[in-house]
């Protein structure tokens, strides 16, 4: 199912699929990511998933490991973050 020809029923944000249906915790603790949502993203065997637990326990998010990796050149290079960051500190202490 492509995002283009998203059928009724899957929930959406604005005209992007959010919801690709419901994975089973294998035994060994593995889990299946639906192929539509790997063909979405560009997930291919042997791509590097970075593995999170959400702050609010809800669950895990998998973010691929090159986008990962651009997100932290940007932020190398945003001396404004590292300031928001710094008071954020300050501000929990």
């Amino acid at each position: 199912m492509s995002k283009e020809n998203s059928s009724k029923g899957v929930c959406t944000e604005g005209k992007k699929r959010i919801v690709y249906g419901v994975v089973t915790v294998t035994s060994k603790g593995q889990i299946s990511i639906p192929a539509d949502l790997r063909a979405d993203l560009n997930i291919k065997e042997g791509d590097q998933l970075l593995v999170l637990r959400r702050m609010d326990g809800a669950g895990i998010v998998l973010i691929k490991l090159d986008k990962m990796d651009e997100l932290m050149s940007m932020l190398l290079e945003d001396e404004e973050f590292f300031l928001k960051v710094k008071d954020k500190m300050r501000e929990g202490r």
